[in-house]
């Protein structure tokens, strides 16, 4: 009989390192050290309702309403969790390995481990457990039993399963082949996680032998109770959704103005003056509509006959829109700030507080970075932080780099947002663009001419600002993808900077040539999309198909030079199946939008292609959004990133509209464009406006590290939005059973909802260009 130590404590706060869990499109998973008693988590506060069983629910004050989380009252003794692998299974244990590798049977009535490589991190090896809840304010009693057939170190954690996956309480402990049980009380002192996760780390300790021989770690009995919830407080659900919503920020005067109610029997509406509480316009809603998306009959009115300047809402019933404002100035202050948003993302540089408030910071990440899997090293400073953690990839740069170039040449010619180069005679975009163009071209390696994919640290960094994320750099391998897009933006930026800089359009020339080169060497049978090495676990931005990127450098070559070598490369890198898209991994609208303005002799074939391929998909987001309710072209297929496929779907509208010039339908497409961009600022099932900082309501706790830090949100940010397949574990804990286009919650852990992007960012910015 084995003889058993036991180890009793109370914690309220521990020291904490890492821990890792999955990695998927762009999705994050690791944690960080972070004091428990941190109260920067995310909770949205709760607003007044008032609610009657059966009744009509009324908004007051204009503020959003919520429902308690569908669970029952705590109470003391209650188990949140009660695993003794007396079955024989694992029971809901999953691994996780970055480096090490380990696997997991249930042996004898215990979880056994086995432990083949603790690799170099002490979460290179973990076990986790999800699907229970902790309440803030309540304090728990957590236990298990554990033995090991070595003596080593290991770490228990509860932590948050999201944001910086910080620890609420953990420990590193001592265990050997005698029984270890762990009877420790904790007190959540943060607020409420519907969604945390319980994790052993299982890799390599401080203390550990460089290569510990094979071992196995057995657990049993774990147990995780309720000791005192006399003052544990229920954890909120997301909002309840509006039933009326129009365009938070407002309309032009001359705008196609519309309003949408969620309500089968209401026929009327009234647009009431905000400050004199008149009624102006009265209007009836068109027919019903069955929205699967949102699980509601949806109708729409038209008030585009109002058209004087003010404050205005709109009501029916009880039901009652937030307020908006109609000027033709509406959108002059969010346009400056979603466009100033990518300044606020550089990275390399001081950041001004003059302009930047209090997400000022000095130069950032500026150290070498390493040729991953080499000993050369390159100086990749400067580009933009790409989105909610500090990154640089170039496939995701591209997109966004080509979004600003388009809305220039859209006649986008302002140079007064705000920006540090404003006021010097080049518009505002181009220079923004060039700050990340700058950083690309030393993202291409001088010998070969490829482009490397990114630069990241191997993980996600720890939620810090940006001059406190000091891990190494890495350049992920030179990728085709990378290379193509940046073939395709370098060859643009030749013809568009000639006007302002010869020099610097002769230098993005010579480099898009050069990366020509890489691709075009005939093996493209050869050529593959880029995945992560297994140990770089940051965004991988994978892409199995390459082809659009480099027609799409083909095509952006021939437009620069009107090199008949080049015009040869489209015929030769055109494909049928060619990948449609807007987005960082399909590129071929680009592509066909950037050929339908070249010189169309000996590839009309192509050209006509690409017309009819525009023009098709058109079409088709118009029946659909014509069915949605919300002018959307969604469905109920609400992706990762919600919001950049609608700002996408508007800027391809404009295309489109372009594309038939005097057309009685490119009056539709600007039309519907124009929808798209009201969808974005509130006019959506949710009643958001998902640009920080503006509307009623707006997301304030988004996925974005200096966010987190500094616990405001910063403004100008277009968040990715309802995301119908819950790719986080904090979206599958609250979301369960909720309709595709509700599928969102205002939390910085829900990083498949509520991150931010510069590529988001970027077809709003296009697509405001054409209407502010």
């Amino acid at each position: 009989m084995l003889r058993r130590k036991r180890i009793v404590a109370g914690i309220l706060v521990a020291g904490m390192t890492f821990a890792m869990a999955g990695c998927g499109k762009k999705d994050e998973g690791k944690t960080e050290e972070k004091d428990s008693v941190s109260t920067s988590g995310s909770v949205t506060e709760e607003m007044t309702v008032t609610e009657e069983p059966g009744e009509e629910v009324i908004l007051e004050d204009d503020a959003p309403y919520f429902h308690e989380a569908d669970m029952e009252d705590i109470q003391d003794g209650q188990d949140v969790l009660r695993i003794d692998f007396d079955n024989n299974s694992e029971d809901g244990f999953v691994t996780y390995t970055n480096g090490g590798a380990c696997n997991i049977k249930a042996v004898n009535k215990e979880l056994a481990v086995k432990i083949l490589n603790v690799g170099t991190l002490d979460y290179a090896n973990q076990i986790f457990h999800d699907g229970f809840q902790l309440s803030q304010d309540c304090v728990y009693n957590y236990k298990f039993d554990v033995r090991c057939d070595i003596e080593r170190t290991i770490e228990w954690r509860l932590q948050m399963n999201g944001g910086d996956y910080h620890a609420y309480a953990g420990e590193y402990i001592q265990i050997g082949p005698e029984v270890t049980t762990i009877d420790v009380d904790i007190k959540m002192n943060e607020p409420s996680d519907p969604a945390p996760r319980l994790v052993f780390n299982l890799g390599k300790m401080e203390d550990m032998n460089e290569n510990p021989e094979e071992h196995t770690i057995y657990f049993d009995n774990i147990e995780l109770g309720i000791k005192d919830a006399e003052k544990a407080q229920k954890i909120e659900a997301v909002p309840v959704p509006p039933r009326m919503n129009t365009s938070q920020i407002g309309y032009k005067t001359e705008d196609k103005k519309t309003v949408t109610i969620a309500s089968e029997k209401i026929n009327t509406f009234y647009v009431i003056n905000a400050e004199t509480g008149e009624e102006v316009y009265q209007g009836k809603y068109n027919d019903p509509i069955d929205s699967k998306a949102t699980g509601n009959i949806l109708r729409q009115g038209d008030f585009s006959e109002v058209k004087t300047k003010g404050r205005y809402y709109i009501q029916s019933g009880d039901y009652k829109t937030y307020e908006f404002t109609i000027d033709d100035d509406v959108y002059k202050d969010l346009y400056k700030d979603v466009v100033k948003m990518l300044y606020l993302q550089r990275c390399g540089c001081e950041v001004t507080k003059e302009i930047a408030g209090d997400f000022a910071h000095g130069p950032c990440h500026t150290q070498v970075a390493k040729v991953f899997g080499t000993d050369e090293e390159k100086d990749v400073s400067g580009g933009w932080h790409d989105a909610g953690d500090y990154g640089r990839y170039v496939v995701a740069g591209a997109k966004t780099i080509e979004d600003l170039l388009i809305a220039y040449e859209n006649g986008e010619e302002a140079d007064d947002y705000g920006i540090p180069e404003s006021g010097n005679g080049v518009p505002d975009l181009l220079d923004e663009a060039r700050y990340e163009l700058e950083w690309m071209l030393k993202m291409q390696d001088e010998k070969s001419g490829g482009v490397y994919h990114k630069v990241t640290g191997l993980g996600f960094p720890d939620t810090v600002l940006a001059v406190d994320e000091t891990q190494e750099l890495y350049l992920a391998p030179i990728s085709y993808a990378a290379t193509g897009d940046f073939v395709a933006v370098m060859s643009d930026a030749s013809r568009l900077y000639e006007k302002y800089d010869k020099d610097f359009a002769a230098k993005c020339l010579a480099a898009a040539e050069k990366a020509w080169t890489y691709i075009d060497d005939g093996k493209l049978e050869k050529h593959r999309g880029y995945t992560n090495p297994k140990e770089i676990v940051t965004g991988e931005y994978s892409d199995g198909k390459i082809s659009d990127e480099q027609f799409w450098g083909a095509v952006s070559l021939y437009r620069a030079t009107k090199d008949e070598k080049y015009k040869k490369a489209v015929r030769d890198f055109y494909k049928e199946n060619l990948q449609m898209g807007l987005g960082w991994a399909d590129m071929g609208t680009y592509a066909f939008y950037a050929l339908l303005k070249t010189d169309p002799d000996d590839i009309e074939d192509i050209v006509e292609k690409g017309r009819e391929a525009i023009l098709m998909r058109a079409e088709e987001i118009y029946q659909l959004a014509s069915q949605s309710g919300f002018n959307v072209a969604l469905d109920t297929d609400y992706p990762w990133g919600s919001n950049m496929s609608v700002a996408n779907d508007g800027m391809l509208l404009m295309m489109a509209a372009e594309i038939n010039g005097s057309d009685d339908s490119a009056d539709k497409y600007m039309e519907l464009a124009k929808k798209q961009l009201d969808y974005l600022l509130g006019n959506n099932a949710l009643g958001y406006c998902f640009v920080t900082g503006y509307g009623t309501v707006s997301p304030i706790h988004p996925h974005h590290r200096p966010s987190q830090v500094l616990g405001k949100s910063m403004k100008g940010m277009l968040v990715g939005g309802p995301n119908s397949n819950r790719e986080d574990t904090y979206a599958q804990a609250v979301l369960k059973d909720i309709p595709p286009a509700l599928c969102y919650a205002d939390n910085e852990q829900a990083y498949s909802l509520n991150e931010i992007a510069i590529y988001w960012n970027s077809p709003l910015i296009c697509l405001m260009s054409a209407f502010k």
